[in-house]
């Protein structure tokens, strides 16, 4: 006859083992994520010189302006004019820029950051 203890234990411990189950599941799925993610930078000796900078006029005033920027190609670079994009309300652009390493230069891609709609209104204004 099974009492109400050792059930009471089994169910416990099937308790106890799907939450490892999840655990291990979580913890696999996570390791596998993040070694799947390429960190592969193009680099070379030397950092190229931007184009002049030529800033088309926009006549609308909710548009900003996207600063060139290079783009990895083919174990090289190659140059990405600048362009008009709509204001992004709580973001602010912040622009590439060559980043020395220990093999040489690679380039950092600009990138939206979020800012508070205070400092955002301060900044376009």
């Amino acid at each position: 006859m099974v009492s109400a203890t050792n059930i009471e234990a089994e169910i416990k411990l099937k308790k106890i083992t799907m939450k490892n189950l999840k655990r291990i599941i979580t913890f696999v799925l996570t390791i596998f994520f993040i070694g799947s993610i390429s960190y592969s930078q193009t680099i070379i000796p030397k950092k190229l010189e931007s184009p002049k900078k030529l800033i088309v006029k926009s006549m609308d005033k909710n548009s900003v302006w996207i600063s060139g920027q290079w783009i990895a190609s083919n174990g090289s670079y190659i140059w990405e004019k600048g362009y008009w994009v709509k204001k992004k309300p709580g973001y602010v652009f912040l622009p590439g820029y060559w980043k020395k390493i220990n093999e040489g230069w690679c380039w950092i891609s600009g990138v939206w950051r979020q800012i508070n709609l205070k400092e955002w209104n301060n900044t376009y204004s």
